[in-house]
């Protein structure tokens, strides 16, 4: 076992009546901790002055609001309209930057119409037969100040798209892939009405 030789007390050789020093480790401490202090009041305080800040001013044309009538529809299938209309409704309730009311309380109105649908051969098999269909939808969006009817924007052809076995019924592929095209209409839609200027 090793041991050391005990230190010597260096403040205990002070001649007698004179003033004991703080050792010189203890100053910078000190220091580095009132800066730390100070640089986290200071964070606390910019971050109450930014407390109050909301994302809703920033949003397209300053407005808070929006009502969605149902979408017009140019196409032979009927509930195309209704459901894309209601697919933008919940899309806006869960991203919750644009309140959802009627036409009367709205700061804007938002105006759709599906303008053309297309079922296209996508992938083939080896013998040249369909094994793929595109579904493709097409839309008009238009967004108007409620006030004095004034475009905020407007979107023409916007598209969206989804693919589906061609084996497969209805409700297990083309339905789908009519959602997934919704879907992707209304991403873009939601996206573009909620941006800033």
């Amino acid at each position: 076992m090793i041991t050391f030789p005990p230190q010597l007390d260096t403040t205990s050789l002070a001649p007698a009546g004179a003033r004991r020093r703080r050792p010189a480790a203890a100053k910078p401490l000190r220091r580095a901790g009132g800066r730390l202090h100070f640089l986290l009041s200071a964070c606390l305080i910019l971050a109450a002055g930014c407390a109050h800040y909301s994302t809703t001013s920033g949003l397209i044309g300053g407005i808070r609001s929006v009502a969605i009538p149902v979408a017009e529809n140019d196409t032979a299938e009927f509930r195309i309209g209704d459901d894309l209309s209601e697919r933008l409704g919940d899309a806006y309730r869960s991203d919750g930057r644009l309140r959802l009311v009627d036409e009367e309380s709205a700061d804007a109105v938002l105006y759709l119409r599906v303008t053309a649908l297309q079922d296209r051969p996508f992938t083939y098999t080896a013998a040249e037969e369909t094994e793929q269909y595109r579904f493709s939808v097409q839309i008009d969006v238009e967004l108007l100040r409620a006030v004095d009817g004034g475009s905020l924007l407007e979107l023409k052809d916007l598209q969206g798209w989804g693919t589906y076995d061609a084996d497969l019924p209805d409700e297990e592929g083309r339905d789908p892939a009519v959602g997934a095209a919704l879907d992707m209409v209304v991403e873009e839609i939601v996206d573009r009405t909620t941006a800033g200027w």
